[in-house]
């Protein structure tokens, strides 16, 4: 099971909480709990790949990766680009 993971790609603050050994918690570090913008999603093992549910700007839309390394980076990236347009 993965630890608790911060990645940080073009200024965006990702941080992995687990919830089991195949769900994490996505969040936004530079929101303070008990901010609705904290809270970005989940990521979920599902066969060999990984899968996440994004709760925000829309709840539910998914998008699979290959690795761990590779949703956290393009969950990185593309909260980036959702942050830059609503704050």
């Amino acid at each position: 099971m993965l630890t608790q993971h911060e990645a940080q790609v073009g200024g965006s603050h990702v941080e992995l909480t687990p919830l089991s050994e195949t769900v994490w918690r996505v969040c936004d570090d530079r929101c303070d709990d008990g901010d609705t913008r904290k809270l970005i999603g989940y990521l979920q093992l599902i066969d060999d790949e990984v899968e996440m549910m994004w709760m925000r700007p829309r709840p539910g839309v998914c998008y699979r990766y290959r690795s761990i390394e590779e949703a956290v980076r393009a969950v990185a990236l593309r909260h980036a680009l959702v942050a830059s347009d609503h704050r």
